[in-house]
């Protein structure tokens, strides 16, 4: 069978067409592939200071919907960065998108205006507008209104910690439907960015400042030093924060999607939204109960709870160290740390077998508490040096010793069904 890549038919002519064919097949194949949904203008009649009719003059969103199976009913804004003088719209932008879509969380890509078209009030207006625009569509889209977060990469991570600061409160009698909702922001995912803070920060309003995910790199210094200076505001101001801040890693790196080290951020910070309760529309439960090993308390060592058939639900993790006066193996989660309702697998693991915690011990307990007001006599320390010698601490395991179900034997997982009241009493065995 002769083609035209045989000898006697081969022309370069030919060929270098076919090739072009085909390169603008795939080309045009891929693109269809990939093609992302519409901008949303957020204001179809022009926005507000609008100074031109291009797209750089029309803030506007670009959804990305999971798949019905996977949809969770959290949303979040996406905020690429960019120096307010460009916007990295593909991989602190669409990639960012993409991947809370595969999660199961309904993301929107912000289109926001520029210096020196704009200025800051145009560009914190613009993402004030986008959430406004998705809690307003929320029936729409199957999401909760109280789920919708942001996440700002660089200068859109200051961009929605702005926001975090500056919320607006719904007009109800507002003509634009929009305007009826507020801009609070019920979680907050800062990249490699944050504010200014200012030296004193009393001026500052934390009352709705959302619970906070804080990602940076000390190799990116000039921007660490603001972000470890937030997290202390946040941290002082009681408000729930949790930062993850790597050695090495250059600013603008995006979800680092493939880095085997800072590429682990993007699962940290799923687990923070999971234990959260952002990924699920049931509450939150406070959780109390007592954990026993062969009849006795567990003295040292966890319980890990994993929902069962709930993907979205929060794991639990309970340390049992026995610190304090009170019953032994006995522990209380709380409400924003706890599980739902619904049926949970118990893993118990012993971290010692031996173990007295010094707040426990009545001797280091009146001891420590003369070392504090500075109290201690030269008899005391005698007295102490001598307790400590009679003291057995010599190691008492040899690992972690772990227990997934209730007996050996067992071929079930050890489970338990945790309703609102519930008070567990969790028993494994190991014999």
């Amino acid at each position: 069978m002769e083609t035209a890549f045989t000898k006697r038919n081969f022309s370069p002519m030919k060929y270098s067409n076919l090739i072009i064919q085909l390169v603008f097949l795939v080309t045009v194949s891929t693109a269809m592939g990939q093609k992302l949904a519409d901008p949303i203008l957020l204001w179809p009649g022009g926005a507000p200071g609008a100074t031109g009719s291009t797209d750089e003059d029309k803030p506007a969103i670009i959804p990305f919907i999971p798949e019905g199976s996977k949809r969770n009913g959290a949303a979040v804004l996406v905020v690429p960065g960019g120096g307010f003088a460009t916007r990295a719209v593909d991989h602190e932008g669409v990639l960012i998108a993409q991947w809370f879509k595969d999660h199961g969380i309904t993301a929107f890509l912000l289109r926001y205006r520029l210096r020196p078209l704009y200025n800051r009030t145009d560009w914190v207006k613009d993402g004030q507008r986008g959430i406004q625009f998705i809690r307003a569509h929320a029936k729409e889209y199957h999401i909760s209104e109280n789920r919708v977060g942001a996440i700002g990469f660089s200068a859109g991570a200051f961009l929605i910690t702005d926001m975090a600061f500056h919320p607006l409160p719904p007009k109800v009698d507002a003509a634009d439907p929009l305007d009826r909702v507020d801009t609070k922001i019920n979680f907050m995912i800062l990249a490699y960015g944050s504010t200014q803070m200012p030296e004193s920060t009393e001026s500052l309003n934390f009352l709705n400042f959302p619970p906070t995910f804080m990602y940076g790199t000390a190799e990116d210094a000039a921007i660490m030093k603001g972000m470890v200076r937030l997290h202390t505001s946040l941290f002082n101001a009681n408000i729930p924060v949790e930062a993850h801040f790597f050695q090495n890693g250059e600013h603008g790196s995006g979800f680092a999607i493939g880095d085997p080290i800072l590429g682990e951020w993007t699962k940290l910070m799923h687990n923070w939204m999971a234990t959260g309760g952002f990924l699920t529309d049931k509450p939150q439960l406070p959780l109390s109960g007592l954990v026993r090993l062969d009849s006795a308390p567990l003295i040292r060592g966890m319980v890990i709870l994993t929902p069962i058939n709930q993907p979205t639900a929060p794991p639990v993790v309970v340390y049992i160290s026995n610190t304090g006066t009170g019953e032994l193996g006995r522990f209380a989660v709380p409400k924003s740390h706890g599980p739902i309702a619904g049926t949970y697998r118990v893993e118990v693991r012993q971290d010692a077998i031996r173990w007295t915690s010094n707040s426990r011990d009545p001797f280091m307990i009146r001891m420590m508490a003369k070392q504090r007001d500075n109290s201690l006599t030269d008899a005391d320390v005698r007295e102490w040096g001598e307790f400590l010698r009679k003291r057995d601490l010599s190691p008492s395991i040899y690992n972690q010793r772990v227990f997934p179900r209730q007996h050996p034997g067992d071929k079930q997982d050890y489970t338990v069904e945790i309703k609102e009241g519930t008070d567990l009493l969790i028993e494994v065995f190991s014999k």
